[in-house]
């Protein structure tokens, strides 16, 4: 693009569990000497862990999710796409445009930047209990997630208790008139 203008790309690829730590720190590297050679940014890197496919592929039942967010021109997702086709520990892999016509010297890099370390070998990368993606602060950021589902439950039960009692007076009312 001639005019300086960039396009914000998502992209999500899932790799073999299998792959071991050392491919996944290659794949990483390739990815981020792509974007420096194509004059893109990598904004933003999640690590959303092991997952359950929802269907086999290629005789995986489980895949490691990465996320990537990029500043970049259609060369460069080009270029990506064939270099994640030909490695054999990609499974598969899904680039989207989110915006078009980004400007890198007014874009908030540092509003959408974050980057999670590639686990070592000691760590288990099936650990659901630590959030990868940062969604879990959000929520505390708003005050919601566990707290306004319990209080919309304790809502549930005082009506249920409520109509109950509404009932149980009718049973008595009935009752007495007979």
């Amino acid at each position: 693009m001639s005019n300086g203008k960039l396009r914000k790309y998502e992209t999500v690829i899932v790799t073999r569990t299998d792959a071991g730590q050392e491919a996944q720190k290659r794949l990483y590297e390739k990815i981020e000497e792509l974007v420096q050679k194509t004059g893109g940014h990598h904004v933003r890197f999640e690590l959303w862990g092991k997952r359950r496919l929802a269907f086999p592929i290629r005789k995986a039942l489980k895949g490691i999710y990465l996320y990537h967010v990029f500043l970049a021109d259609e060369s460069f997702v080009r270029e990506m796409n064939r270099m994640l086709k030909l490695n054999t520990n990609v499974l598969r892999y899904m680039s989207i445009v989110l915006e078009n016509d980004v400007d890198p010297a007014t874009f908030d890099f540092e509003k959408e930047r974050q980057f999670d370390n590639l686990p070592s070998d000691s760590e288990d990368q099936g650990d659901r209990s630590r959030s990868t993606t940062g969604w879990d602060a959000e929520f505390q950021n708003r005050g919601g997630g566990k707290a306004d589902e319990d209080e919309d439950e304790e809502d549930e039960d005082e009506e249920e208790g409520e109509r109950s009692e509404k009932k149980g007076d009718a049973k008595d009312e009935d009752e007495e008139e007979e």
